[in-house]
């Protein structure tokens, strides 16, 4: 549950619920950042006050949602069309990529799916048995799921759409009846959502948004994102969904649909209306005004989706047939998001507070740290101590008044890379060097230490003749690229002073001539992975090392290359079997 870090959205969630506001202060932040009704952002908060502050609860709430969804598409799958559709449903539910990957989001999505199939289950109970209570039950259902996100509101005029099907077309009641029951609801979901007015004038009010505009096969990847771009879940589904429709076909036509005999064409008309509708308005609106087109704001029609594949399953005859293709269906999906896509195991979102953490524990406290995203970072430190400032602003302030040369930390995410302009290129060159380096899954975090300040007294003429491969404390390591260019050496691996952690460790290159013996500092990389792989309880993740060295900083000659660490009183040398000729 906490393996993936909180990653851009999430962190949202985290600041704008967080336990310390009031609703009302939940509320303005929601004006600030990000107009989304509040539905989700006032549980998290009550959530915060009671089971305490972090990512693990919110991702639990999630979770809990998650599993609520499982049930609420088996009860509109059993209501739509029959009990064993609806466990086809939550069979498939229970292994889908999507669901599962917002399920374990501390965002809006997961509740967005549950109150959506919630307010179609009484919504078909409405058509069924139109009574009052099913009225204002459906009527409340509704006003949960526009409160959850903005893109509610388009299902809820497919909803309409379908009420006023059965208005023209009623279905055992009167017409007169079933519009004031309509009109009741309708009424009922409008006074109840008065209150976010200030979110809804807010949204309008957007003329530039950071969603960029959809391909022209924008639908056809999102329906293939439903399934996690899985092509072998995707040759089974697209199969049966061609089998629903053909099956639908055969269905005789007429307008009044009887809801409990007509299954297939009652369920037809609401599910397709419920994903077509949903669809084709933020289409339209995006080629007219705003683009607003991302996946995950369409995981409200992903229990259509599913259930119409459902359907198509309970209609095999075949029980081999059926059962094979639940099983196939469900293995590979299970297998494609733990043995293909590594979800459990391998980060897949931006590392916000890995990058934090390393920053906190390789700084010293009067460093300063900057960051084009501060007010998601400063989450991750419990205080406002990031500064927001461009990188290469701080590099033209500098320039300008080399008085402010000191050592500094750049830390960054969400596809904000590290860069350099040219105009500040050669001033950074030659006044900063990297000596502190976290590269994680689209997270970085960098020390500039000036180079007047990088100390230069590091001796090994004790460990002469440099005639074994070890001196003082042993040293175990790996040279994982060693690119010898034209004007330039490229070094990366990792080293560590055996049995002592890593926190405290330098790493220098030694070239070693029998002229010239010449020590570098590398730029230290977080490496994790290297304490998983040692299996021992001493940290170790300080021992990647990366340098890049100009030849022309090297006399000529033939040069032997040695790793050097020292940590606070412990220091080792280990000559290595590379050799470097300078010619």
């Amino acid at each position: 549950m906490n393996f993936q870090s909180p990653w851009l959205d999430e962190i949202h969630t985290l600041n704008e619920a967080n336990p310390k506001l009031s609703f009302n202060e939940v509320h303005d932040a929601l004006l600030i950042a990000e107009p989304h009704p509040p539905l989700y952002f006032f549980i998290m908060n009550v959530v915060f006050k009671i089971f305490g502050y972090s990512t693990f609860i919110a991702r639990m709430v999630s979770a809990i949602i998650g599993i609520a969804g499982l049930y609420s598409i088996y009860l509109l799958g059993k209501e739509l069309f029959s009990k064993k559709v609806g466990i086809y449903a939550m069979i498939l539910l229970s292994v889908n990529y999507f669901h599962i990957y917002y399920s374990q989001d501390a965002r809006m999505y997961g509740l967005l799916f549950l109150t959506t199939t919630l307010s179609f289950y009484y919504l078909t109970r409405l058509i069924k048995t139109p009574t009052l209570k099913n009225t204002l039950i459906f009527g409340f259902v509704s006003t949960l799921m526009i409160y959850s996100h903005f893109f509610a509101v388009f299902t809820l005029f497919a909803q309409y759409i379908i009420l006023l099907y059965y208005i023209i077309f009623p279905f055992n009641i009167s017409r007169a009846r079933f519009f004031k029951y309509s009109l009741i609801s309708g009424l009922m979901t409008i006074l109840l959502y008065i209150p976010t007015y200030k979110l809804i004038l807010k949204t309008t009010e957007m003329k530039s948004i950071w969603i960029q505009m959809p391909s022209l096969d924008v639908y056809t990847q999102f329906f293939k994102d439903f399934f996690g771009q899985s092509e072998t879940v995707l040759f089974f589904i697209v199969p049966l969904i061609i089998f629903y429709f053909i099956k639908l076909f055969d269905e005789n036509q007429k307008n009044t649909i009887n809801p409990i005999e007509d299954k297939n064409i009652f369920s037809f008309i609401v599910l397709f209306l419920w994903i077509l509708i949903t669809i084709i308005i933020p289409l339209i609106r995006t080629y007219t005004s705003l683009p607003m087109l991302v996946n995950r704001y369409f995981i409200n029609i992903l229990p259509a989706v599913l259930i119409m594949i459902s359907i198509a399953l309970s209609m095999i005859n075949n029980k081999t047939v059926k059962y094979g293709m639940i099983s196939i269906l469900f293995v590979f999906s299970l297998s494609d998001i733990i043995i293909v896509k590594k979800y459990y195991t391998q980060p897949n979102k931006s590392q916000f507070r890995e990058a934090s953490e390393f920053v906190k524990s390789n700084s010293k406290p009067n460093e300063i740290i900057y960051s084009s995203l501060s007010w998601y970072f400063n989450y991750f430190f419990n205080e406002p101590k990031i500064i927001d400032k461009p990188f290469n602003s701080i590099i033209s302030e500098t320039k300008n008044d080399t008085t402010l040369l000191a050592p500094f930390w750049y830390i960054n995410s969400h596809g904000n890379k590290f860069e350099i302009s040219k105009e500040n290129e050669q001033f950074f060159n030659d006044n900063y060097v990297v000596d502190k380096n976290f590269e994680g899954y689209d997270a970085w975090a960098k020390r500039f230490t000036p180079k007047k300040l990088i100390k230069n007294d590091i001796k090994i003429d004790k460990f002469k003749p440099f005639t074994k491969p070890n001196y003082g404390n042993k040293i175990k390591a790996w040279i994982e690229k060693f690119d010898i260019q034209n004007d330039s050496i490229k070094i990366v691996g990792w080293s560590f002073l055996e049995k002592i952690d890593s926190k405290n460790s330098d790493i220098y290159l030694v070239f070693l001539n029998d002229n010239q013996n010449k020590i570098v500092l590398t730029t230290l990389i977080n490496r994790p992975d290297i304490t998983a792989t040692e299996n021992c309880n001493i940290d170790y993740n300080n021992s990647g090392f990366d340098l890049k060295l100009l030849k022309k900083g090297l006399n000529k000659g033939v040069y032997r290359l040695g790793i050097y660490i020292k940590n606070e009183k412990k220091e080792g040398l280990l000559i290595t079997d590379k050799v470097i000729d300078i010619k």
